[in-house]
């Protein structure tokens, strides 16, 4: 059995994706029978369990977190230098962090996961010399993939590997109404749910005004996530609009749902390069899904799978909507086609695939 180190650079005292993600893969490399260690800022087994819902079943080496992000990965690294023995191999998503193991330890297979390209050129500089030392970069996007190889990197030393879903966590077996008796919500509405992030990028202005149009509608607009003003005011303001704050649960929210709503705008920081880690799980929840229609939403799905709308377009949304509510068999072809598409995304065939590039 091989020995992984997963390092990554987060205080995961507060939870949003990219925690996520890191505890899905070595949840995934752990269910492959890998032996995985997890080493980051506040990721004792309690805060882990408590704020993410996750019973741990992989090692943990948590430290405590001290100042900025660069000091940080100093921290990491100085760690490593005292357990590097125990570890065969390391997987990291922390740059700096890759390049001083790089640096350093140039017998040391490492491979590093990469989610965005900056423009910033002290980030170049460095990502350039790190990346000819890795094993390997795991990148999240052939859009990403691009943009490197635009740069001048070597493409046989990238693979594309997408987000991924925990198909036992999304497709679980809860009726519609225990989902909304447990989030007591009502059972005569059709509810149109968002979970994630709350940022304004995400389009949820966009989701708010089709609530207002549509307001004298049977359709209830949820979201769940981080607290924010417009969202307030938004539930303050109109009758068939929940803000749900942020949950741990959103597997219930999904199945309590009639669509799911995946919004995203040409702002996102990373609208040329992301994996959408959230469509993923709509995907496997069974549940009829609204996505923007954004060229890094179809290199995952297409017609088949989703209903796009165009992003910003309220009228646009509004029609999508309509046209999802008045034929059920759509939503039966979508939903079908989804889950059978996205088995092909489960966490567990993604690490297989970062352990066979290992050995290699």
């Amino acid at each position: 059995m091989n020995k992984i180190l997963y390092v990554h650079n987060a205080d995961f005292s507060k939870p949003c994706a990219n925690r996520i993600q890191v505890l899905n893969m070595c949840k995934a490399f752990k269910k492959i029978r890998q032996n995985i260690s997890l080493m980051s800022f506040n990721c004792d087994r309690r805060t882990i369990k408590n704020l993410y819902g996750y019973k741990v079943n992989f090692n943990l080496i948590s430290l405590k977190l001290i100042g900025n992000y660069y000091i940080r990965s100093l921290l990491l690294f100085l760690k490593l230098l005292k357990i590097k023995k125990r570890y065969d191999w390391i997987y990291t998503r922390d740059m700096i962090f890759a390049f001083l193991i790089s640096k350093f330890f140039k017998g040391k297979r490492v491979i590093y996961e990469l989610h965005d390209a900056s423009k910033n050129r002290f980030w170049y500089f460095l990502f350039r010399r790190t990346f000819n030392n890795l094993h390997c970069c795991i990148v999240i996007s052939n859009g990403l993939k691009n943009e490197l190889i635009k740069r001048g990197l070597m493409e046989n030393k990238m693979y594309v590997f997408h987000d991924g879903v925990d198909l036992e966590k999304f497709d679980i077996y809860i009726s519609k109404r225990e989902a909304r008796n447990i989030l007591r919500l009502p059972k005569d509405k059709i509810i149109i749910s968002y979970v994630g992030s709350t940022s304004k990028d995400r389009d949820l202005e966009t989701f708010i005004e089709v609530a207002k149009k549509l307001e004298n509608k049977n359709i209830l607009f949820i979201v769940y996530g981080k607290e924010q003003d417009y969202l307030i005011k938004a539930q303050k303001e109109l009758k068939n609009f929940l803000f749900g704050y942020y949950t741990n649960k959103p597997e219930i929210v999904y199945k309590a749902s009639d669509i799911l709503f995946a919004g995203y705008t040409k702002n996102i920081v990373t609208i040329n390069y992301m994996s959408p880690l959230k469509l993923f799980e709509y995907m496997a929840s069974k549940r009829p899904v609204i996505v923007a229609d954004l060229p890094r939403i179809r290199e995952i799905v297409d017609e088949k799978e989703v209903l796009f709308y165009e992003s910003e377009n309220v009228d646009d949304l509004i029609l999508k909507i309509k046209k999802l509510i008045a034929y059920k068999k759509l939503q039966n072809k979508l939903i079908k086609n989804a889950y059978g598409k996205v088995k092909n995304y489960a966490w567990e065939k993604r690490a297989k695939k970062i352990v066979s590039i290992f050995k290699s």
